[in-house]
């Protein structure tokens, strides 16, 4: 009796030892699997949300990603529908002040006017400037040419005495008829009136005339409004690197040695005709007046003798 009761108790004790042991050994064996299958979880969040693209494991080649909406673009990608950011030039907004009128006379010539230079010279860096530039009105008469009866100039010059500048107007006569020929002017560069010049910088400037200021012998040019004449660098030269605005002109040359003051104007907007037209006119107007005249007298006459006769 005793014998079966404890072949019993030892039996029961077994059988819970065993279930013991398959209780533990099930949990023990499921804990990796718990844990492998969270490990893959946030593998696979973090793969989702990495950028990086994952590796084939048949080829390892990267494996391409079709899911970009994810993916902001740089800021960089949008810079080319931008325009770009330039500087603007600076615009020199500094008004010229206009030339004052000067006058200037030699024996021969005479001459009052205005002018202004419009060239370009080079600067410091390399670069052309265009600038204006006033004859001065306190010019001074440095020498003239009046013997010649068919070519005369007046010269002018200014400026400091170890650079002058000077401008050379020749004038000609034909057919009793006086024209401007040439006009020449030799500019130094000076740092106070072109502070951006290039150094030891000389300028030349010629206009060869395409009849300008053309009046008839013992006459003066006049003309008020402004006049433009294209400068050039040599007399032959095409390409043009100015230009001399004159305005307020008053000039007279192969003049007589006496003379006091301008003689009589003739104005650059006056008609050209000529005065023969009008002159020939009224000649025949007088001839046929008179040829009228004479032949109301004849009949007047004959009518009046033969009123005598009737008597």
């Amino acid at each position: 009796m005793f014998a079966n009761k404890l072949l019993t108790c030892s039996a029961l004790l077994i059988i819970l030892l065993l279930l013991s042991n398959a209780v533990f050994s099930q949990k023990f064996i499921s804990l990796p699997n718990v844990g492998s299958d969270a490990s893959l979880e946030q593998a696979n969040l973090f793969a989702s949300s990495s950028s990086t693209t994952p590796t084939s494991s048949t080829t390892g080649k990267p494996i391409t990603t079709r899911s970009t909406s994810s993916i902001t673009p740089p800021k960089t990608k949008t810079a080319s529908t931008e325009s770009p950011t330039t500087t603007a030039p600076v615009i020199n907004t500094t008004i010229y002040p206009p030339p004052s009128v000067g006058t200037w006379n030699t024996s021969c010539i005479m001459l009052q006017m205005a002018a202004q230079l419009n060239f370009t010279y080079e600067a410091k860096g390399g670069n052309f400037t265009n600038s204006l530039f006033n004859i001065p009105n306190n010019a001074s008469v440095e020498d003239s040419e009046c013997k010649s009866q068919t070519t005369q100039f007046i010269h002018l010059i200014w400026g400091p005495e170890t650079s002058k500048q000077s401008i050379l107007m020749y004038f000609d006569k034909s057919n009793d008829t006086t024209v401007l020929s040439s006009i020449q002017i030799h500019l130094t560069l000076l740092s106070e009136d072109f502070p951006d010049a290039m150094e030891n910088q000389t300028v030349q400037l010629i206009h060869k005339s395409d009849g300008e200021f053309k009046t008839p012998e013992k006459m003066s040019y006049h003309c008020t409004r402004v006049q433009k004449m294209n400068m050039t660098e040599t007399l032959d030269a095409k390409q043009l690197i100015g230009w001399i605005s004159v305005s307020h002109v008053q000039v007279e040359a192969f003049r007589m040695a006496n003379g006091t003051g301008f003689s009589v104007a003739h104005d650059c907007d006056s008609s050209e005709t000529s005065d023969v037209v009008p002159i020939a006119v009224g000649i025949a107007l007088a001839a046929l007046i008179l040829v009228v005249l004479i032949s109301y007298l004849c009949a007047r006459r004959r009518s009046t003798s033969r009123g005598y006769m009737s008597f």
